[in-house]
């Protein structure tokens, strides 16, 4: 019948799998961040802030903070609320802990030379700023600290990078005021995730819409 719905079942699938990817690598590279000991990317100093005051672990943190996120992207920008935005809500924190412990474990700080912690930062500089812009480019849910960046350039005539710069600034000023770990990482993290996530998204966005929308016409 024309007009009639159905579902693309290889987009759903291959978008899904996008989403889960980006959230395990960008997971990984806050882990990298934090297992380094150069400074946190700029979230995660407000995170490591949260952290010092409360007593509770990183990933519980983090999924507290994805709630609370989670909420105000269905009130202020719906259409970018979708199943990756569940994905990372409930297992980003878990992943962040575990790749956190894995460095630790493999790298140890006191026995680990400057060179492979630079190594194991520019890791996760990498994979935190392509997991955002694969998350984006896959158009199933943002993740939850996608948000602000995302809002403002949608509210302002800034571009992605200069809204996720703000972002991170933000995140990183909050975080210092509550104790949060500063470093190198958090410097770079600040200056260059943007541009990352930006890039990632231009290169892997058109691709991924070849795949078509999810809910196609039927007939």
């Amino acid at each position: 019948m024309n007009g009639a719905k159905k579902i693309n079942f290889k987009a759903l699938s291959i978008r899904t799998l996008l989403s889960l990817f980006a959230t395990t690598i960008s997971s990984l590279g806050i882990g990298c961040y934090y297992g380094c000991g150069l400074g946190t990317d700029p979230i995660s100093v407000f995170v490591d802030g949260l952290h010092n005051i409360t007593g509770m672990s990183y990933g519980t943190i983090s999924t507290i903070c994805n709630v609370i996120q989670t909420a105000l992207i269905f009130i202020f920008i719906r259409k970018y609320l979708g199943i990756g935005t569940l994905i990372g809500m409930f297992i980003g924190g878990p992943l962040i802990d575990i790749s956190e412990a894995l460095i630790r474990v493999n790298f140890p700080l006191e026995s680990t030379g400057l060179p492979v912690r630079i190594i194991i930062l520019l890791v996760g500089l990498l994979t935190t700023g392509i997991g955002y812009g694969l998350g984006i480019a896959s158009k199933m849910g943002i993740g939850c600290f996608q948000f602000i960046p995302l809002f403002l350039s949608e509210k302002t005539p800034l571009d992605l990078k200069y809204t996720q710069m703000i972002s991170d600034g933000a995140f990183f000023i909050i975080g210092v005021i509550l104790g949060g770990v500063i470093g190198i990482g958090t410097i770079v993290g600040v200056f260059l995730t943007g541009y990352i996530l930006e890039y990632t998204l231009s290169l892997c966005e058109k691709r991924i819409d070849e795949l078509g929308p999810i809910v196609q016409e039927n007939g």
